[in-house]
């Protein structure tokens, strides 16, 4: 597909979900676009899978929600909370869809997730991906935004755009390249997340168990029903890899239901450290921040890359505003502004307190204290249908369209 003649263009930096999914988004819109990627392939290792309905719902704008359903990445039945020693149920919330809002939570791997959204991508020409390019320098100026790459073979290449759209991870190089402070702190315990084949179906589990206990806490929840499933636990801080594989057989007894030790297969084993951090701005001239460059958060309760993806949206949205003269650059300000606020006023202390009721002291009757737990236990189907929906999170950037500041000219 060609492009309209276009009045932007943009650069995106990182190729997981949130670039590529910017990166469509703007080409759908006639918008010419490069996404930059350091690594030679998508990313394949275990980590996000578990999307809220709310993002469901932008990937359907996108048009990628037909195939992610095709391949299986759709769950619409239960998460739980039980306690870790002997899987006492402690309150549950059921994920079927209603007419009201009919997008459920998706599940499927960010890989997979990534590998759909690229297969949509390749059917436009003016969008292109650019495959091991480790990009080495940033030149944010008053006209465009330029980015220095360099190949595998070492050859050097500048590339320029109107604007520029950060989504190269928590250790994003561009935002380290423009002073802007990723403010908050690391965990001190490690997560190791795993891929394994064990027939959790046999003792009733839910598709998603969050564990709760004050040392083997963490989430173990389907990935496909043919028997996979993520098993994520938290372990000792200090420990080297060779360690974290060598006690996890231990944890897995400790973990899983059943006889020990547990019949297990193991596919795939990452340990990593994580964090609640967000930048001091989203925005730096012609510069965007999204994803996990902006912000990064505790994985347990899906909140990481549902932010995301809706981050994804909304820069789109401001983006195509612009091209379509239907905003003035100030919109870009309103994006940096409100998806900040959004996570600094519910997707942080939401996640934080996420991870700190696994980690509860007492299991036995934390469905009593936890203010969470109480009110999912006591709600009635609609008040657990807008829990299910998290439709805050989300942010219509075609709100400010056509409300440009006066003093304020569009810089293209």
């Amino acid at each position: 597909m060609n492009p309209p003649n276009s009045a932007i263009s943009v650069l995106v930096v990182g190729a997981g979900p949130v670039g590529l999914l910017t990166t469509l988004r703007l080409a759908q819109a006639g918008i010419k676009a490069t996404c930059i990627e350091a690594l030679d392939a998508i990313n394949n290792s275990p980590r996000a899978m578990a999307y809220h309905p709310i993002a469901t719902k932008e990937l359907e704008r996108a048009g990628v929600l037909a195939d992610i359903r095709r391949r299986g990445g759709s769950s619409g039945r239960a998460i739980c909370w039980r306690q870790t020693k002997g899987a006492a149920l402690i309150a549950k919330l059921e994920r079927s869809v209603n007419k009201e809002f009919p997008y459920e939570n998706l599940v499927i791997g960010q890989h997979e997730l990534a590998a759909i959204i690229m297969e949509h991508l390749q059917r436009f020409e003016h969008a292109e991906v650019l495959f091991g390019r480790r990009v080495t320098s940033v030149n944010n100026g008053d006209d465009d935004v330029s980015v220095t790459v360099t190949d595998e073979a070492d050859r050097e290449t500048t590339l320029s755009a109107t604007y520029l759209v950060a989504a190269d991870g928590g250790r994003s190089f561009i935002r380290r390249q423009l002073n802007i402070t990723f403010d908050g702190f690391t965990y001190p315990e490690q997560l190791v997340s795993t891929n394994v084949y064990f027939d959790f179906d046999k003792y009733g589990w839910e598709d998603g168990n969050f564990l709760v206990d004050p040392e083997h806490w963490g989430l173990i929840a389907r990935i496909n029903d043919k028997g996979l499933w993520r098993v994520s636990y938290g372990e000792l801080d200090g420990l080297s890899h060779e360690q974290l594989m060598e006690r996890l057989p231990w944890k897995f007894t400790k973990l899983f239901p059943g006889p020990s030790p547990p019949d297990y297969k193991l596919e795939q084993f990452s340990p990593y450290r994580f964090n609640q951090r967000c930048a001091s701005t989203f925005r730096k001239d012609r510069v965007l921040l999204a994803g996990d460059a902006a912000h990064l958060c505790n994985p347990f309760g899906g909140l990481g890359l549902t932010g995301g993806l809706l981050d994804a949206a909304a820069v789109s949205d401001a983006l195509i505003g612009i091209h379509e003269g239907k905003a003035g650059d100030a919109i870009l300000d309103r994006y940096a502004e409100v998806r900040r606020t959004i996570f600094q006023e519910t997707v942080d202390p939401t996640s934080q307190s996420n991870k700190k009721r696994l980690q509860d002291s007492d299991p036995t009757t934390v469905g009593e204290r936890d203010p969470f737990l109480k009110m999912l236990r006591e709600a009635d189907e609609t008040q657990k249908q807008h829990i299910r929906a998290t439709v805050t999170l989300a942010v219509d950037m075609s709100e400010y369209y056509d409300k440009r500041e006066e003093h304020v000219e569009a810089r293209l």
